[in-house]
């Protein structure tokens, strides 16, 4: 019998334990920032890392950074920003936000042809239609 009430007060406690909206558990979504500025190498090595530093801005205190968001496609590779954005009526936008800087660490590989250079695509935001915008910095590759 004592087995039987048991498994009853299991039920019934993982009966009432509830997954559904109200539950106030945070929602949030994923936001990528533009890059301020930013600084590259003269030149990179195949093989090597570099750290490139970059500097945004928080639109709002309810974005947290995340880290930064890359994309490789052969010689070229775009950067942003990667925030998740807390789901808040209470987030407050932030009047003119202090930069904050960030590091990427690149490594530059699959690099066969040294004559073409590498592609950094920095993300800037959006235009006025809704395309992403980006500031190219083309970088010489040498094989040191």
């Amino acid at each position: 019998m004592k087995k039987i009430a048991l498994l009853l007060l299991a039920v019934i406690t993982l009966g009432s334990c509830s997954l559904e909206e109200g539950n106030n558990q945070p929602t949030f979504y994923y936001e990528i920032l533009p890059v301020e500025s930013f600084q590259v190498p003269e030149s990179v090595a195949v093989g090597r890392n570099y750290e490139i530093k970059m500097t945004y801005k928080k639109p709002s205190n309810c974005h947290v950074y995340e880290g930064c968001y890359y994309k490789t496609e052969g010689y070229t590779t775009i950067v942003g920003i990667q925030t998740y954005v807390l789901d808040n009526p209470e987030c407050q936008e932030l009047e003119n936000p202090e930069p904050l800087e960030v590091v990427f660490d690149f490594k530059v590989e699959g690099i066969q042809n040294a004559s073409q250079p590498y592609v950094f695509k920095f993300y800037k935001g959006k235009d006025v239609n809704g395309n992403d915008v980006f500031e190219e910095v083309s970088i010489p590759v040498t094989y040191n």
